[in-house]
């Protein structure tokens, strides 16, 4: 089994990849991010769930269509189990803050998405200098 601390930095990086790609409004470098291979999942605030690659990546062009998002991703926290992990984190956005779930495994050697789950929640209570403290379980 890979030694979670070692796998870390690389799903941080495809977690931090997401919220790049979001807030540039890259719908590209969305569709690159998703798994091709894997089941893949996808609930955006009060929708329904996603279960279709082609049914995500057509939402995420919709929604990344507006341009680029103020968005910014907090205080992740990540579980590594071999070959999947996932990310809890907040997401503070201009009109709320949300908590998402995204969920990666790896394929093709890279640690691609296979679900992004994000929902209404409160601001979380932290310093702002801890913000970006990843924190692994």
């Amino acid at each position: 089994m890979p030694d979670p601390s070692a796998t870390q930095p690389a799903i941080l990086f495809a977690n931090d990849a997401f919220y790049a790609a979001f807030a540039d409004g890259d719908p590209a470098a969305m569709d690159a991010l998703w798994a091709r291979r894997a089941p893949v999942s996808c609930i955006h605030p009060g929708q329904t769930a996603l279960t279709d690659r082609a049914a995500i990546m057509a939402s995420w062009r919709d929604i990344l269509g507006a341009g680029p998002a103020t968005i910014r991703a907090v205080h992740p926290v990540v579980f590594p189990i071999k070959d999947a992990a996932w990310v809890t984190c907040h997401e503070i956005l201009p009109n709320g803050t949300l908590i998402a779930t995204n969920v990666f495994v790896r394929e093709d050697g890279a640690w691609r998405m296979v679900n992004h789950h994000a929902g209404p929640a409160p601001l979380p209570e932290a310093a702002p200098d801890d913000e970006r403290k990843p924190t692994l379980q």
